[in-house]
């Protein structure tokens, strides 16, 4: 097949993409040092800490590698290099969307206080989802004969996008929402039980951070079905990977940050006794008409 206008539009809308994907990540990395030093580098060690710092490290590294290929410097017109590539950007950014969801879900329900055999059952099925793609999608990876299409001209990996691959994606979509809901549910109940605590402006950012992030994960999700199936033969195939996954990166983390801000916030004396005074008025306003049926019955006994 000749080399057509068209193809070479189409590689260029993929670099520019990804290049804006990558560096909105990178963008949102310096922004967010501040707080990731404040709350995560100087929290104690915890399984939580670790998979943050892998996620958010480990998204930078693969961008970077996926951002130097898209510029044209990493394939040389090897075919054997593609293959790998391709291999790697799979299993990179299946592990990279899953795993900041299973951060939020730990993140969110710690907060909330939820039982710790839901929480469990919720983050393997995250975990079985990792799996299942990736099995799934390597395998198509190598036992299809991928032909990278004009590497000697374009020098970026363009091949046909794995099929029928996108039908698991609709598991995802249902663990997105049931995430979705149960984090939007366990920052309501914070925000009744401490609203006295906490002002409405930060309670208001971790509703917008979290409803960003359903909605990026909706749009990861939606791209990523619509370029394996319309986009399959075409090199804006690799848009899901080069921009919707660190769109969704950078929802997440920002929405990990802001729930970790919540837990570790500090206050003066004054505030917690303020806080104290009012349940304790709550609790006596409740309790008010039992103490006025002790007090008749101890005025019976005189």
């Amino acid at each position: 097949m000749p080399l057509s206008l068209q193809f070479l539009e189409d590689v260029w809308v993929r670099r520019s993409f990804s290049a804006a994907g990558h560096t909105l990540l990178v963008y949102d990395y310096l922004l967010t040092f501040t707080e990731e030093f404040i709350y995560i580098w100087k929290a104690p060690w915890t399984v939580m800490k670790i998979m943050f710092l892998l996620s958010r490290y480990g998204n930078l590294i693969g961008q970077t590698t996926i951002r130097l290929e898209e510029a044209g410097l990493l394939a040389h017109d090897s075919q054997k290099f593609c293959r790998g590539f391709s291999i790697f950007s799979t299993c990179f950014t299946l592990v990279s969307v899953e795993s900041i969801h299973i951060l939020v879900l730990l993140r969110a329900w710690a907060i909330w206080g939820t039982r710790r055999r839901v929480t469990n059952i919720f983050a393997w099925s995250y975990v079985g989802c990792i799996v299942v793609l990736m099995v799934s999608s390597v395998y198509g990876l190598y036992t299809g004969n991928i032909h990278f299409q004009f590497l000697e001209v374009a020098q970026v990996c363009v091949a046909t996008g794995p099929n029928y691959v996108w039908l698991i994606y609709f598991g995802s979509f249902i663990l997105d929402a049931v995430t979705f809901v149960l984090t939007m549910r366990s920052l309501r109940i914070y925000s009744r039980e401490f609203q006295q605590l906490y002002p409405s402006s930060l309670l208001h950012v971790l509703f917008r951070d979290a409803i960003l992030f359903f909605i990026a994960s909706t749009f990861s999700n939606a791209l990523t079905v619509i370029s394996w199936t319309a986009f399959r033969t075409n090199p804006t195939y690799f848009l899901a990977k080069g921009f919707a996954t660190p769109l969704l990166s950078v929802a997440g983390q920002r929405l990990v940050l802001n729930l970790r801000g919540l837990q570790t916030r500090s206050y003066e004396t004054h505030d917690l006794s303020r806080e104290v005074d009012r349940q304790l008025q709550a609790f006596a306003a409740g309790c008010s008409p039992g103490m006025d049926n002790v007090e008749e019955l101890e005025g019976v006994r005189e």
